[in-house]
């Protein structure tokens, strides 16, 4: 499989920081078995954390419904400010951000938060942020769902030594386990509960 094309020349540094502008997942996954698992309903609260382009997020925008709420959260002030233009008059809220950090979101105010390809940058530390901000954020019995890249040899992707297999992300994350499904070739997504 070849590097997907797109990315802007000037954006090598960028890429070494670990960012992707959205462009590294969208045609890799399969969003059917994402969204039968992830059983979103009209007004619900879903946080898409890492949001890149906002691809998820605009999908999501439809299963909640105008009575729900998507709040798209990416660092990238760039994409945020596309993603902003995009959907403004919608049930988006683009918003810069890191979900290893404080959000400006209510606690306990998130059915849904959704992370793709995101963990595997997270240190030590950033990782436990996020665990305290999930568990800030999510309403019980609410769910997480974390989208990671298999860990194993595949023909893209970042090194193996950095990637989580379901079990090491069940050790790590300290929710329920649900459930783990294939989302696309070489691509799973864990699913967790915030079990009161």
């Amino acid at each position: 499989m070849h590097k997907k094309a797109g990315v802007a020349k000037n954006d090598a540094s960028t890429e070494e920081k670990h960012h992707h502008r959205g462009k590294s997942t969208e045609d890799r996954l399969d969003k059917t078995p994402i969204l039968r698992a992830l059983n979103i309903k009209s007004g619900q609260t879903v946080l898409d954390a890492g949001c890149g382009n906002g691809y998820m997020s605009k999908i999501f925008s439809n299963e909640v419904t105008q009575s729900g709420k998507v709040f798209a959260l990416d660092p990238d002030k760039y994409v945020i400010d596309v993603l902003k233009k995009e959907t403004q008059g919608t049930n988006i809220e683009a918003m810069k951000g890191d979900i290893t950090k404080p959000t400006p979101l209510e606690s306990s105010s998130v059915d849904l938060i959704y992370v793709s390809a995101v963990v595997h940058g997270f240190s030590k530390a950033q990782m436990q942020n996020f665990i305290q901000e999930v568990k800030r954020l999510l309403k019980p019995n609410a769910i997480l769902a974390i989208v990671e890249i298999e860990k194993k040899e595949t023909p893209f992707g970042p090194p193996l030594k950095i990637r989580f297999s379901p079990d090491e992300l069940k050790e790590i994350v300290p929710l329920a386990p649900i459930d783990t499904i294939q989302v696309g070739e070489h691509f799973y997504m864990q699913i967790f509960e915030n079990k009161p």
